[in-house]
């Protein structure tokens, strides 16, 4: 189990307060509302890329609100695909794990035979399919999503939504989405949630 326990953050003014969550196994959530609500900073301090002002976060009851980012494992995936455009797919990968199944990996996102594929020759689409097969290589025990899908043709995004879900659940892996669009969060989420 996932828990966020009375998050606050503020800059200038405050961005989320008394911000509680609590993550089943497999359950997937998205979080909406408008730009600079803290969406975004609200990921970012989950994964350990930000500090809070205040709060907890506790997996598998362990606090982990203190813990390096690179040790708490949990996966993020931004709205662009992160990927290093000197590698291939494969080498791609292997960064998330040296030992994993590479092509199980693209087979589950549904690109395989592409692990000597360059890159830069990668669709929108296909670059997104292959930072979920590595943010999932590093088998992590929660999955954050930041508007992947935003930046892709609707027929791709919703397409990619629902195979991204299934792959989730099938990996009984609880989720969280950061999105604006609420086509979106309704098909992609169990339950949904408004940041003002």
């Amino acid at each position: 189990m996932f828990k966020c326990e009375n998050l606050a953050k503020s800059y200038d003014n405050i961005l989320f307060e008394n911000f509680n969550l609590v993550l089943e196994p497999g359950e997937i959530v998205a979080i909406t509302g408008p730009s600079g609500c803290g969406k975004t900073t609200l990921l970012r301090c989950i994964c350990g890329l930000e500090n809070l002002d205040m709060g907890k976060i506790v997996l598998e009851k362990k606090d982990i609100t203190a813990i390096p980012a690179e040790e708490r494992g949990i996966g993020l995936i931004f709205q662009k695909p992160v990927l290093y455009p000197h590698l291939n797919v494969e080498k791609n990968l292997k960064l998330a794990s040296k030992r994993g199944d590479i092509s199980k990996a693209l087979s589950e996102v549904n690109l395989t035979g592409f692990e000597k594929r360059n890159v830069s020759n990668l669709s929108g689409g296909e670059g997104q399919r292959v930072a979920l097969a590595r943010a999932l290589l590093a088998e992590p025990s929660v999955l954050l999503l930041d508007e992947p899908f935003s930046s892709l043709d609707e027929d791709l995004s919703l397409r990619l939504v629902s195979d991204v879900r299934k792959l989730l659940k099938a990996r009984n892996c609880p989720a969280i989405l950061v999105t604006h669009n609420k086509t979106i969060a309704g098909k992609f989420a169990d339950k949904i949630l408004t940041l003002n």
